[in-house]
C-alpha cells in the first residue's frame, strides 16, 4: 500500500489510513494521520494543503482511491487529513427546478448541470417528477430518481448508478474476525397492488414463495408511472443485515456482492455491500463491511 499527497509518498511518516464509503454517500472518503515529529528531518519536508491530490495504491500498484484534500487538522505531532473523491460534487452542489422522467433521464440532466460525463445508469424503470427545494443536493435528487438499493458514485470520471457488482466474492471463514447480524420480516411486502383514482386494480405482483413461507403481507399503492413496474418494485423480502470485520481485502467494496455460508453467525447466501471501511494502523490491515441480504 502506498499513499501519495501531491507528488509526495508519505508511507515512512504514515501512522494510520482509513478508506470508506456507504450507500448513503456519493463520495468515498479517505482519512490519514501523518506524523510530523520534529525529531526526524524527513517529516519536516512534507507539505500538505487543502486541494492537494491524494492517491492510494494497493500492493500491486493499482489505484484504489483518487481524490483531493478537503480538511486538515494539525497538532505538534501529526497532521490528520480528510480527502474525498469526485463524488463529493454530488453532495456539495445544490440544484433547483423540476426534474422529471426516468432515473436515467434525471441522472443525465444532473450530469449536464454539473459538467460530469454520464456513465452506466441502472434505474427501476419508473418515471418521477421531483420538485426541488432549498438545500436539495444533486445526490438527494438522484436518490429520489433511481430509487433505493442502488449505488450512486462518480467512477473513472463518470456519474454512475448501479444495482450491484455482478462479481461474487466469497467471505472465507478463516478471515472473519467479528460478526453481528440481524434478520427481520417487519418490512416484508410479498404482494403489491397498484390502484387507480377510483380504486380499481391496475396491476399486482407477488412473491409466492414468501407468501407460502411467511403468510401474506400486502401493500396497496396509488399509480405513479408504469403500474406493473411499480408493483414489482414494491416487493420486499426478508431483511438480512450484518456487520463483518475481517482481515483486510480491497476486493470488498461498497456496491459489491459477497457470499457467506456461516449460519452459526447468521450469514447464509448472497449479500450486497452497503458500506465498507478499510483501515491500516500500526501494521494491521482490516476491512469492515455492512451487508444487506439479497432476496431471490
Amino acid at each position: 500500500m502506498k499513499l501519495y499527497i501531491g507528488q509526495q509518498m508519505v508511507l515512512p511518516a504514515l501512522e494510520s489510513v482509513g478508506l470508506g464509503k456507504t450507500r448513503s454517500e456519493a463520495a468515498a472518503t479517505l482519512t490519514a494521520t501523518v506524523l510530523t515529529a520534529p525529531a526526524d528531518t524527513y517529516f519536516l519536508k512534507l507539505s500538505m494543503a487543502v486541494g492537494d491530490v491524494v492517491r492510494l495504491l494497493d500492493g500491486e500498484g493499482q489505484e484504489v482511491f483518487l481524490g483531493s484534500v478537503q480538511e486538515l487538522d494539525r497538532d505538534p505531532q501529526a497532521v490528520t487529513l480528510t480527502a474525498c473523491d469526485r463524488g463529493v460534487y454530488l453532495t456539495r452542489n445544490e440544484l433547483y427546478g423540476v426534474f422529471s422522467g426516468t432515473g436515467r433521464d434525471i441522472a443525465a440532466r444532473v450530469a449536464r448541470e454539473l459538467g460530469i460525463p454520464l456513465g452506466a445508469v441502472e434505474d427501476d424503470g419508473l418515471r418521477r417528477t421531483i420538485v426541488t427545494g432549498a438545500g436539495m443536493s444533486a445526490f438527494s435528487i438522484l436518490r429520489k430518481a433511481v430509487g433505493e438499493g442502488r449505488e450512486i458514485a462518480v467512477k473513472d470520471g463518470t456519474l454512475t448508478v448501479t444495482k450491484r457488482d455482478p462479481i461474487v466474492y466469497a467471505l472465507p471463514v478463516r478471515d472473519i474476525l467479528e460478526v453481528t447480524s440481524r434478520a427481520t420480516l417487519r418490512d416484508m411486502v410479498n404482494r403489491a397492488v397498484v390502484v387507480g383514482r377510483n380504486g380499481n386494480r391496475l396491476a399486482a405482483a407477488e412473491n409466492a414463495g414468501d407468501m407460502a413461507a411467511y403468510g401474506r403481507f400486502q401493500q396497496v399503492l396509488g399509480k405513479d408511472g408504469d403500474p406493473a413496474a411499480q408493483a414489482k418494485a414494491a416487493l420486499q423480502g426478508r431483511v438480512l443485515s450484518a456487520r463483518v470485520t475481517l482481515l483486510g481485502n480491497l476486493a470488498y467494496r461498497c456496491g459489491g456482492t459477497v457470499e457467506a455460508h456461516t449460519p452459526q453467525w447468521g450469514l447464509e447466501g448472497l449479500y450486497t455491500v452497503t458500506a465498507h471501511e478499510h483501515r491500516w494502523e500500526r501494521g494491521l490491515f482490516t476491512t469492515s463491511l455492512s451487508l444487506e441480504g439479497i432476496n431471490g
